[in-house]
């Protein structure tokens, strides 16, 4: 029996296999209703878990009034900071307080959007802790990496929850390639992130310098080691000679973990303290096939299947000689099961089509006249766009923008590495339909080019109109996934550009978004 695991994208579940019905027809099966009806109470129940949920009746109680930001004296600090029951040493000093002041006074909205984010990724982060035996507190190094963000990309291309590095990634057993990124899914880079941190500890036998490591590498850690005069040091005794950014990271740490722990008495609450506890699986894609292919039979739009999968790179989902396990909420894997053989015989329908319709002589293969027909689609469906390289651009992050690979990039512009220059034109494939969107790109601000990295882009089609557009209230529970099943015209990604909600961010009970209908 799987364990349950709640993040803001999935929460493992197990689920019983079955065959899906011996039928070609286009008409599809329904899964069994007294199934989503247990998946449903599960579900409900999970959503209350005083564990994870925050009670508003506990921040309410302490008294403080709204726009009260307290402050306390040294000796309180560290007093806290020693009753943290952790292995790790929670050194309080100015540097520290620095940045304590900085989250607990004037970062105080940021903390309250990861104290939301916090309820859907810290139990999964705490469950791979205890499962290796780790400290409870380094749930706080995804903190200061990502800001809990899994779509962030650094400027030297760290991505995701625990911003790895290409290479660390790849060392961890992580897939990337031109179709998968498995930095940015929660769980496997979590899974990846506390294995990072555990070989450091194995290195090292101390975690602030594990942590050091782990921002800066074990190379400059072993510099700073060897300056310093060798031996058995500490993070402050080797403080010096470690890099600027690495010098402050420990710190940053300290603070965070002071800051979560005490939130309360700061009088910082969460910025939203609804939670719904969403149940998810994985089923074995055995076939290589596009997200608009799979759509039908489960019941779910390409945007809704790129917001359970973040790992797709593109709408393309690798299967083939290694199956590759696609993520569904419970009510789309029990659609799955049912349809199973269903959709697989369906992807023989497109090229028995084509062949049809092309007209030949009789000495030519019919393969032969598929294939020239499927390459001149091909060449159709795609445009080169120009892009004009900004200051702190980077391939990582323009991959991102173009929805495409590195890898791509440097095979369209013929590059040795990935050093790009301010001015630099680089030439992008992109699809035909979409180029005056991403011809666009090069003009946007960086701001308003990051989003682009939030969300999947929504096709331009017939614009809907305004007399159709109307006012949803939220209500307990409800999430942009569950709207848009009850309201059918509209996806997930519409959802969030009427309305300029981030890929992360929380609906609040009784606010009010626009919904086509």
């Amino acid at each position: 029996m799987k364990v349950f695991v709640c993040c803001s994208l999935m929460a493992i579940a197990s689920v019983a296999w079955g065959n899906g019905p011996d039928s070609t027809s286009l008409e599809l099966s329904l899964p069994d209703e007294e199934v989503n009806r247990m998946d449903s109470l599960i579900e409900s129940w999970f959503s209350d878990n005083p564990a994870i949920r925050f009670a508003e009746e506990e921040y309410r109680s302490l008294g403080f009034a709204a726009t009260d930001t307290p402050r306390y004296n040294p000796d309180e600090i560290t007093r806290r900071l020693d009753a943290i029951e952790t292995p790790i040493p929670l050194t309080y000093n100015s540097t520290v307080q620095s940045f304590i002041d900085l989250y607990t006074e004037r970062r105080r909205s940021k903390v309250s959007e990861m104290l939301t984010l916090g309820q859907f990724y810290f139990p999964m982060i705490e469950e791979e802790l205890d499962r290796r035996g780790l400290p409870m507190e380094l749930k706080y190094v995804a903190v200061i990496e990502s800001a809990l963000n899994t779509h962030a990309v650094s400027k030297a291309g760290a991505t995701g929850l625990w911003q790895l590095m290409y290479g660390t990634g790849k060392l961890l057993g992580l897939r990337i390639d031109s179709y998968v990124d498995e930095r940015r899914d929660p769980y496997l880079a979590t899974e990846a992130g506390i294995e990072y941190l555990s070989r450091m500890y194995d290195i090292y036998g101390d975690w602030l310098l594990s942590i050091a490591a782990y921002n800066c590498g074990p190379g400059n850690v072993n510099k700073a080691l060897r300056k310093a005069g060798g031996g058995n040091k500490t993070f402050w005794d080797i403080w010096a000679y470690l890099p600027r950014e690495t010098r402050s990271y420990v710190p940053i740490f300290i603070a965070a973990t002071y800051t979560f722990e005490y939130h309360r008495e700061h009088n910082i609450l969460p910025a939203e303290f609804t939670y719904h506890y969403d149940m998810v699986d994985t089923v074995m894609v055995t076939r290589k096939m596009t997200l608009d292919q799979i759509g039908p039979y489960v019941g779910m739009t390409v945007d809704e299947l790129k917001y359970y999968n973040p790992c797709l790179k593109t709408n393309t989902v690798p299967g083939g000689n290694t199956p590759y396990s696609l993520r569904l909420p419970n009510e789309a894997v029990a659609m799955w099961i049912t349809n199973e053989e269903q959709l697989y015989a369906s992807l023989e329908t497109p090229v028995k089509q084509e062949t049809a319709t092309v007209s030949r002589s009789e000495k030519e293969p019919v393969a032969a006249v598929t294939t020239a027909v499927a390459e001149k689609k091909e060449v159709a469906s795609t445009v080169t766009v120009s892009y004009v390289v900004k200051k702190n651009d980077n391939l990582g992050y323009i991959s991102q923008w173009f929805n495409c690979s590195v890898s791509d990039l440097k095979k369209w512009n013929h590059l040795s590495s990935t050093k790009i220059m301010p001015g630099q034109k680089l030439k992008i494939v992109v699809p035909a339909d979409q180029q005056e969107h991403y011809a666009s790109v090069t003009h946007m601000s960086f701001s308003d080019k990051q989003k682009l990295s939030d969300m999947q882009m929504v096709q331009s089609g017939e614009q809907k109109k305004e007399s159709e557009v109307v006012y949803y209230t939220i209500k307990p529970g409800d999430s942009l996934w569950s709207i848009s099943k009850k309201y059918p015209e509209n996806t997930i990604a519409t959802l969030q550009e009427m309305n300029q909600i981030g890929q992360n961010e929380t609906l609040k009970v009784g606010s009010k978004i626009k919904i086509v209908k």
